[in-house]
C-alpha cells in the first residue's frame, strides 16, 4: 500500500517525525510511555523479582529495545486513525465542489454563534437564470459559476461571517454584528455581475445573483430567519433579478 521504502521515502518519513508539529505524536509521546514503562520494569526487577543490581542496565537496555518500537508503531496508527476521522468529519461537513460549508455545517456554526447573543443578519445568495446557463452551456460551467460565486463571497466577507453553500446555487451567509448600512454595501458588492471567460464564447459570460436577507433574533431557531430571508429572496426575483431585498412584513405579504 504504501509502496517499496526508497532512499526518498525514507527521508521523507525521518522529515515528517521530527518536524515540529509531528514531534510531539510520533516522538514525544512514544519516549514518554516507553520511559514509564521502563521504570516500572526496573522496579519490579529489582524489588520483586530481586535481580542484583549490576544486571539491571542490560535487562532495561533490552527491554527497551524491544518496547520502543511497538509503542512508537502504536502511537503513530492511533495518530493516523485520529487524523483520518477528523478528515472524514471535515469532508462530511464540506461542499467538494465549493471548498465551502456545506448546509448542515452552515447551520450548524449559525446556530452557536446565535445562540451566543450574536444577533445580525441572515443572507441567502442565490444565481440568476442558472437552469439556463447549465442548459445552455453544460454542467461544467455551471460549476465554474458556482465557483466563481463562492470567491465572491470570501472577497467581500469580514472575518467574523460565516458562508456556506446550502443546496444547488443557493448560498447563505451569516454576519453577526451587522447594521443595515453594511448590509447594503454588500449587497451592491454581491450584485454586480461577475464576468467568466469561456474558450468557446467571444464575450464573458454574465453572471448575476439575488440576495434575500432578514434580521435575526438571539430567541429564535436559525432556521426561522433562513425562512424570512428565503421570502427576501423570492422578492428580489420578483422585483427583476440583480438585488437584494430585506425582510419586511410587507415583503412577506408581497411573496405570499
Amino acid at each position: 500500500m504504501l509502496g517499496p521504502m526508497t532512499k526518498d521515502t525514507l527521508f521523507l518519513w525521518l522529515f515528517r517525525v521530527f518536524a515540529l508539529n509531528q514531534r510531539r505524536d510520533y516522538v514525544l509521546k512514544p519516549l514518554g510511555v516507553t520511559t514509564a514503562f521502563l521504570a516500572m520494569y526496573s522496579a519490579v526487577m529489582l524489588l520483586i523479582l530481586r535481580q542484583p543490581l549490576a544486571s539491571l542496565p542490560g535487562l532495561v537496555l533490552t527491554a527497551g529495545l524491544v518496547q520502543l518500537p511497538f509503542t512508537a508503531l502504536a502511537f503513530t496508527m492511533l495518530t493516523y486513525m485520529n487524523r483520518m476521522q477528523i478528515h472524514l468529519a471535515e469532508l462530511a461537513m464540506t461542499d467538494v465542489l465549493t471548498g465551502l460549508p456545506n448546509r448542515r455545517a452552515f447551520v450548524a456554526q449559525a446556530g452557536r454563534a446565535q445562540a451566543g447573543g450574536h444577533a445580525g443578519f441572515m443572507l441567502i445568495i442565490d444565481a440568476d437564470h442558472f437552469k439556463r446557463i447549465n442548459d445552455t452551456y453544460g454542467h461544467a460551467v455551471g460549476d465554474r459559476c458556482l465557483q466563481a460565486i463562492a470567491k465572491r463571497l470570501n472577497d467581500v466577507r469580514r472575518p467574523e461571517d460565516l458562508i456556506g453553500r446550502i443546496g444547488g446555487e443557493e448560498f447563505g451567509a451569516y454576519l453577526p454584528y451587522c447594521t443595515m448600512q453594511e448590509i447594503d454595501q454588500l449587497g451592491k458588492k454581491l450584485c454586480n455581475a461577475i464576468l467568466i471567460n469561456l474558450p468557446d464564447l467571444p464575450v464573458p459570460l454574465r453572471l448575476t445573483m439575488s440576495v434575500g436577507a432578514a434580521e435575526t433574533r438571539p430567541d429564535e431557531m436559525i432556521e426561522a430567519a433562513l425562512s424570512r430571508a428565503d421570502e427576501a429572496l423570492y422578492a428580489a426575483k420578483a422585483g427583476g433579478r440583480a438585488r437584494l431585498i430585506v425582510w419586511t412584513r410587507s415583503a412577506a405579504l408581497d411573496v405570499a
